[in-house]
């Protein structure tokens, strides 16, 4: 256990037995397809999670289900990625003068000498130095708070509720530790499955296995953070409820 996380039935689930395996494969194609057809195969594996987070709002073990009702996979995975995607618009506003700038700049240095350029550059590296200094954090922060918007909206089932920031933000304040274990035990996941990437590249045989590799990689580590994020988000319901009736037993 680790934070209250079984981290052994977080990591094993997807893969678990025959029946897992076979609607883990279909994820992975479907993760595959994304290499072809832009964004959208993600919208239905977002749904896909967000119907194994259920289990865990509804206190049962995460499990792999069918796939099925796939339009309700792809609205799903849509409502979830707009949430994600309004409260990372400080990051996108933030980001898209660095990727302007890097693309301009190429052609700004051609086209004059370099004394001319030289005090125009160490500008830009010192906006771009400060750009990342804020970028960080806010994306850490998103990473870690957003989730909970996510997880509100799954349980109310209503695109809204994801920007109730006052219910929400009180479900993440009641369990803030189980918040950052999820973040810690996704990001933890990540890093070793991305070093373990790194090892096959090392060979030109086993490199030509990545094609296939990452996408189900992404499969995977989409079903770690949903699940490890419901888990939090559930805890914290129980520790309001619990916070709630303690003042009705003192009473009684």
């Amino acid at each position: 256990m680790f934070f209250g996380f079984d981290l052994k039935e977080i990591f094993m689930f997807p893969v678990k037995d025959e029946e897992a395996r076979k609607h883990f494969l279909i994820g992975c194609l479907i993760s595959l397809a994304a290499m072809v057809i832009p964004v959208l195969p993600y919208f239905v594996l977002m749904g896909y999670a967000i119907v194994i987070a259920r289990q865990v709002l509804n206190n049962e073990s995460p499990r792999m289900v069918a796939w099925d009702k796939w339009d309700e996979l792809f609205k799903d995975g849509i409502k979830i990625f707009g949430i994600r995607m309004i409260y990372s618009l400080p990051l996108i506003i933030l980001t898209a003068p660095l990727f302007i700038s890097s693309f301009v700049m190429p052609f700004l240095m051609d086209g004059s000498n370099g004394a001319e350029m030289s005090p125009l550059f160490s500008i830009l590296m010192v906006v771009f130095a400060g750009t990342f200094c804020l970028i960080i954090p806010i994306s850490i922060a998103v990473a870690i708070i957003v989730p909970a918007a996510e997880l509100h909206a799954v349980e109310k089932n209503e695109f809204s509720a994801g920007f109730r920031v006052r219910e929400w933000w009180q479900i993440f304040r009641a369990n803030t530790g189980g918040f950052l274990a999820a973040f810690g035990i996704y990001y933890i996941a990540s890093m070793i499955l991305v070093f373990a990437v790194q090892i096959l590249m090392v060979t030109i045989i086993l490199a030509c296995l990545l094609p296939f590799l990452i996408p189900a990689l992404t499969m995977y580590l989409t079903l770690i953070m949903y699940v490890t994020i419901a888990q939090a988000y559930r805890d914290a319901k129980m520790k309001l409820a619990q916070a709630e009736s303690m003042p009705l037993i003192e009473k009684a």
